[in-house]
């Protein structure tokens, strides 16, 4: 099948260095405006931003004498309570879990006993938000990506962040919806390598617990080279699959009336033979949320929005994109949606 997008750009290529300097013209006189929607953006998707703590015994000491340091390590656990904890974990138990390490902590206790209610509270929070909130803000900051690339100032504003509250909300939850089933189709090795690894390890954790030691860890580094190839596995799939529909959420904010497989199609036959030209301009991007990294993270509003509206030139350079009236969506075809 002819692609009708991929004779946009065949003629004059751009590169990713004239993307970035289409972003930087575009966002002149609008940084602030982008860097607090971007704040916005990120809190209401779920973006986390994680900070790291290193937690010491506070103990250095150094043996003087000797010729061989032996460490002795206390167990956490009494072999009866190591016996109680490898049957509730036998049962599934989470109470009976909570109980044996109370005696040991009795926050981590709570923690244990409650966690069945805790992750399926979390998981249904989560996903709530992620369909409700996050799906319409998606489209809403791609919409946001366009207008400042189109310069049109009157919509380079917070309120076009929620424009799709009002405007397709069923289509972009739809979207978000198919779009994340397919990517968490591409992610099932990794979770099904670490299930089969996680039941010798499950076994043995009382043992770990009871005495540790370097002895019992092969259950353990099974669990970690398990995880490891279903990472690969998974990435091996991932990456070229996202790129794929990685146009989608962008072609519903350019053109709202277009359903949730419509707006997949439009990606996937958009991204034919242009996965590695984004893929080139996003690495191209690495020093710059090395940069942002450094700044404590907050670097990252910055860098944000500058490669989402260099994402914005890219699409407008693969689309043909000049006015919504100009696009003629042709009928689906099942054939389009195969991955080559």
């Amino acid at each position: 099948m002819n692609n009708q997008y991929q004779e946009v750009y065949q003629s004059s290529p751009q590169r990713a260095r004239d993307f970035r300097r289409t972003a930087r013209q575009s966002l002149k006189g609008f940084w602030w405006t982008a860097i607090l929607v971007t704040l916005i953006a990120s809190l209401l998707g779920g973006v986390s931003i994680t900070l790291n703590y290193n937690f010491g015994s506070g103990n250095s000491e150094i043996p003087l004498e000797g010729e061989e340091e032996i460490v002795e390590n206390e167990p956490l656990l009494t072999p009866e309570q190591s016996a109680e904890l490898e049957q509730a974990i036998a049962d599934g138990d989470f109470e009976a879990m909570g109980s044996v390490f109370s005696e040991v902590d009795p926050t981590v206790g709570w923690i244990v006993s409650n966690a069945g209610v805790i992750f399926t509270v979390a998981s249904i929070l989560g996903i709530l938000v992620a369909l409700f909130v996050s799906s319409p803000v998606t489209v809403g900051y791609q919409r946001f990506c366009l207008e400042v690339l189109d310069g049109n100032e009157d919509e380079i504003r917070v309120g076009t962040l929620f424009r799709f509250f009002k405007e397709s909300y069923g289509k972009t939850i739809w979207l978000n919806i198919v779009h994340g089933f397919i990517m968490s189709l591409t992610l099932s090795p990794i979770w099904i390598c670490m299930s089969i690894g996680s039941i010798p390890l499950l076994s043995t954790l009382p043992e770990m617990f009871a005495a540790p030691s370097f002895d019992n860890v092969d259950a353990l580094l099974a669990f970690l080279g398990l995880t490891l190839i279903g990472l690969a596995i998974s990435l091996f799939i991932c990456i070229p699959v996202s790129y794929a529909y990685s146009m989608a959420h962008m072609s519903m904010a350019d053109y709202p009336t277009v359903g949730a497989i419509e707006a997949l199609r439009l990606s996937r036959q958009m991204m034919k033979g242009n996965k590695w030209r984004l893929f080139c301009l996003d690495f191209s991007f690495i020093g710059w949320h090395i940069l942002g990294a450094c700044a404590c993270g907050l670097g990252g509003y910055v860098v944000a929005p500058y490669q989402y509206v260099a994402h914005a030139a890219f699409y407008q350079e693969i689309s043909g994109r000049e006015t919504p009236e100009d696009v003629e969506f042709p009928s689906i075809d099942p054939e389009d949606y195969i991955i080559e």
